[in-house]
């Protein structure tokens, strides 16, 4: 049987990527609120509006997908620990004789 299943999947690297763009589109979107607030001219309303709607589909995306990964992350490591990882019997004693002697001649 080859590798299991939470052992090929980089859920570190997914969580983090995630993370990082969550944290960008939301700095992001501050940033556009700030700039759209500040703003008296109304000839850029339409490219604030389009990069307030970029931001907020990234925020929800990512936030779905961060929510979904741990999810699978955390059900996957506790299967896993669940599942017998024992191939050969356990030996209750070693393979040595106890019964021979040590005898230095």
């Amino acid at each position: 049987m080859s590798t299991p299943l939470i052992d090929r999947i980089p859920f570190p690297k997914i969580v983090t990527v995630l993370a990082a763009a969550f944290g960008v589109s939301l700095g992001l979107c501050g940033l556009t609120f700030l700039l759209s607030s500040k703003s008296g001219i109304y000839h850029g309303e339409r490219l604030f509006v389009g990069l307030g709607l970029l931001e907020l589909v990234t925020m929800v995306l990512s936030a779905a997908g961060l929510l979904l990964t741990v999810v699978a992350w955390v059900t996957l490591a506790a299967v896993s620990s669940f599942q017998e990882k024992v191939s050969q019997p356990q030996k209750l004693f070693d393979d040595e004789d106890d019964t021979k002697l040590d005898k230095k001649d």
